[in-house]
């Protein structure tokens, strides 16, 4: 499945802790019609989603992401993959604020 193909998931609290898995990989976060917001990895999708939502990390929600997607991918492949996706969609907080 591409990535923009995917199902995206409501960003809420109870949507995360339903959808997210506690696993590595690589997740996006946008805004409809596919305004990518962030694109970001971690060795927990779930965790590194409720950061943001707790206000942690308020400057990816300063753009009012609805919706996030994932793909969960050992550690030695999500990093690549996250440059990848950053390149190809370049989400305005990745470029603002130059994430790694």
């Amino acid at each position: 499945m591409k990535w923009d193909e995917q199902h995206g998931f409501l960003l809420t609290r109870t949507s995360v802790v339903r959808n997210a898995p506690e696993e590595s990989g690589v997740y996006g976060l946008y805004s409809p019609p596919g305004k990518w917001v962030y694109i970001g990895h971690g060795s927990n999708i779930r965790k590194a989603l409720l950061d943001y939502l707790s206000g942690r990390r308020p400057y990816v929600l300063e753009w009012q992401p609805k919706y996030f997607v994932f793909e969960c991918l050992h550690y030695k492949e999500r990093s690549e993959r996250n440059k990848e996706l950053v390149a190809r969609y370049q989400p305005v907080a990745n470029r603002l604020y130059r994430f790694k």
